[in-house]
């Protein structure tokens, strides 16, 4: 380079020179005179717990912050930390939330309404479009997360603002940034509910359903304006302290499974936007990355903690840049005592008003609120209430606001609809396979006409078809507002394939039937809370056992069927497919009589319990159930039955009959932590065996049987492969899918 060209740029050097050393050197600020310091918090998902880390360094060094902006977590942090939370109780709220459940919509199995329970026994799927029936249109979910506990979770550490709808009337004035979905446009909320605006702000498109706010449909802020820069600096910051969360870009051989897919997708779309708001950087501004890489990704909410220790550290090394925004240590102190928040006392509720646009009476809602007149608000204990509310299966949220009245403080419970359709569609799959080629597969759909009434009465009907054909059509009628009573009816035409092995071949059945049933039921009971029932049911069906393959050990035969069956069910499992806790019984009577309309008079009795307890990573279940004749002769076709893949593994599927059987079992289950579809491996042990007499009921005639097995909660249903050996060297493979296995001896 030439000194002609040098010389005119060494003004230029010398002057960025200097401003470099004064902004190393230069002496705290005072605070009459000192420019306004804002806080800008980028977006990340898991990675927002940074975030803490960078405010615990602030407050240690005595930097005071004047304006905070947020997006998607950074809305979370900051709006805490504008209303008054330190640091400290911000990381405790993080570490108080599970996050696993908070983004799930539907309440805990063990909290759920029994009506619910009871349909977990199916093989229908989960998944259920909407149907709005005045239209006759079938609607898919908005999201796949509505966001019911994630807003109540909100409301609760949220409740010492309740009051504030200005957010400049916030401890410190704040910003949350959402995206208007149908523009594209960044949307900054500096007024209305907070709780509801920091919602917004994190409403991940596809995954969290978007939220409405002054005639705007709004999702993730990241999607604009992930790192809100001028957010903040529209406020009045003179200088910016902006924290970028965002995930790196990776190259194509990182790219190797679908949650580096994601990530990568969710860094994609905010890259540029964060790096636009970068460039509006000065020259007094600061920027902090916190190297968080690749080791805490956005889902990674079970690792926050270390995404708060990497913020620390990243703050702490721009300790020279931060030093000369700290205020001297009593000047800092006279800023904390300005900006702490008074002591919050949750206040006593003077009255109840319920906003329901529901075609469910008031009087289902009410009845599940236990809040009074008089009490003080436990916003634990609502959530508990409210989510017995959102279980009726209506609703696309269930939620309540504080408001103020004439004087009066009341607690508003707002019901909202689903907008895509109360009634829904349902489709259901089971697979079953055995190494020996027995094999069962049906498919089905459901149709839920709901409610039918005020009082939350359902229709139903399934189709099945495969090599199981059948159709049920049942009503079931709550006959209170709180469900304590309920009657229900149906209509069913169901079909069963029965298959006879011999002694000395297991390969191949030596005879194949169809029993055939078609008739009705009427069934009337309680509801004792959500974790049992107690039910009576007449049924009155007519069938036939047809040969379909082989050499005949039964001739075709007609029969007719009229019985009471009483029955105790108790139900408190957190999971039918895979139980990590709980427990799982029923106690059962059944008689058949010929004034009742059978062609055959006998008596059942029998029950089955189980109990699942988990440490870590590791479940084990004991089960045990018990069945037999207790009068007359029981006819084939109600025969108990034994075999398949966990009840007397090894055997064939249904291979084992008899008037008598019993069971035992200890089942191990190792929960291999792979996120996304939930997979287990597991082992068990198991005894028992079916008789033909009373007297056969002998430990010498006990089988042994044992399976080791691979598992996976999916969308479809429960997926089970697995492998059983039994005495006497029998051995089976086993693929499942749809059903559960831990089904009774005995069901309706």
């Amino acid at each position: 380079m030439t000194r002609d060209r040098v010389f005119p740029c060494l003004p230029l050097i010398l002057l960025l020179l200097s401003l470099a050393i004064l902004a190393v050197f230069a002496p705290p600020l005072s605070a009459g005179d000192r420019p306004k310091i804002g806080l800008a918090l980028g977006g990340g998902g898991a990675r927002g717990a940074a975030h803490i880390g960078v405010l615990r360094t602030l407050e240690e060094m005595g930097v005071p912050v004047d304006y905070i902006a947020g997006t998607s977590m950074g809305s979370i942090v900051g709006g805490l930390y504008a209303m008054g939370m330190s640091p400290a109780d911000i990381e405790r709220t993080i570490d108080e939330i599970d996050w696993k459940d908070i983004f799930q919509d539907e309440p805990a199995r063990q909290d759920r309404r029994f009506r619910r329970k009871q349909d977990d026994r199916t093989f229908l799927m989960k998944a259920k479009p909407g149907v709005i029936e005045n239209e006759r249109k079938v609607e898919l979910v908005p999201a796949l997360i509505q966001g019911q506990k994630l807003e109540l979770a909100l409301r609760k550490y949220t409740l010492p603002a309740t009051e504030i709808q200005d957010f400049d009337d916030l401890r410190i004035p704040f910003r949350a940034v959402a995206t208007d979905v149908v523009t594209g446009e960044a949307v900054i909320l500096g007024e209305g509910d907070l709780a509801t605006s920091m919602r917004a702000s994190m409403a991940v498109p596809a995954v969290f359903a978007p939220v409405e706010i002054d005639d705007r449909l709004l999702v993730d802020g990241g999607i604009a304006m992930n790192l809100p820069v001028s957010a903040v600096r529209a406020m009045g910051a003179d200088i910016v302290i902006a924290v970028d969360v965002g995930g790196p870009r990776r190259q194509r051989e990182e790219i190797g499974n679908v949650l580096a897919m994601l990530d990568q997708i969710a860094s994609l779309v905010t890259f540029k936007n964060t790096a636009a708001e970068i460039a509006t950087l000065g020259l007094r501004d600061l920027l902090i990355t916190p190297p968080l890489e690749r080791e805490v990704l956005a889902s990674d909410f079970e690792k926050m903690p270390a995404a708060i220790a990497i913020g620390l550290r990243a703050a702490v090394a721009k300790r020279p840049e931060l030093t000369r925004l700290s205020l001297p240590p009593a000047e800092y102190v006279d800023y904390r005592v300005a900006h702490s928040p008074p002591a919050y006392r949750p206040p006593t509720i003077d009255y109840i008003r319920i906003d329901n646009d529901s075609r469910l009476d008031d009087a289902v809602i009410a009845s599940r609120i236990k809040v009074r007149e008089g009490d003080r608000l436990d916003p634990d204990a609502l959530e508990h209430q409210l989510a017995r509310v959102y279980d009726q299966d209506n609703f696309e949220s269930v939620r309540y606001r504080v408001e103020k009245r004439d004087g009066e403080t009341g607690v508003v419970i707002d019901a909202h609809r689903k907008s895509w359709g109360t009634s829904s569609l349902q489709g259901g799959l089971e697979l079953s396979a055995t190494g020996a080629g027995d094999s069962l597969f049906n498919i089905g759909a459901a149709y839920t006409m709901a409610p039918l009434n005020a009082l939350n009465g359902e229709w139903r009907t399934i189709l099945r078809a495969g090599e199981e054909p059948g159709v049920l059509t049942e009503v079931y009628q709550p006959l209170d507002p709180a469900e304590r009573w309920y009657a229900q009816a149906g209509l069913a035409y169901l079909t069963e394939s029965l298959r006879v092995f011999g002694e000395q071949s297991r390969d191949d059945p030596i005879a194949e039937y169809q029993i055939t049933r078609y008739g009705g039921f009427l069934e009337g009971g309680r509801n004792i809370g959500n974790w049992a029932r107690l039910g009576l049911r007449y049924s009155l069906y007519s069938g036939d056992l047809d040969l379909r393959v082989g050499d005949p050990e039964v001739r075709n035969y007609d029969f007719d069927v009229g019985q009471l069956q009483g029955r105790l069910t108790v139900d408190s499992l957190d999971s039918l497919n895979f139980p990590r806790s709980g427990w799982a019984g029923q106690v059962y009577g059944v008689t058949a009589r010929e004034w009742l309309g059978s062609s055959d008079d006998y008596d059942l009795v029998g029950f089955d319990l189980l109990k699942a307890g988990t440490w870590g990573k590791d479940s084990l279940l004991g089960a045990l159930s018990v069945g037999g004749n207790f009068g007359g002769e029981i006819p084939v076709q109600a025969y108990y039955r034994l075999g398949g893949f966990l009840n007397l593994s090894g055997f064939n599927q249904r291979e084992l009959s008899g008037p008598y059987a019993g069971l035992a079992r200890a089942i191990y289950l190792r929960d291999l932590g792979t996120g996304l579809v939930r997979t287990y491996a597991g082992a068990s042990l198991e005894a028992g065996n079916t008789w033909k007499e009373r007297s056969d009921i002998r430990l010498d005639q006990t089988r042994i049987a044992g399976a080791l097995f691979l598992g996976a909660d999916t969308i479809l249903g429960p997926v089970y492969f697995g492998y059983g050996h039994a005495d006497g060297g029998n051995n089976a493979i086993y693929l499942y899918l749809g059903r559960p296995w831990l089904l009774g001896l005995r069901d309706y």
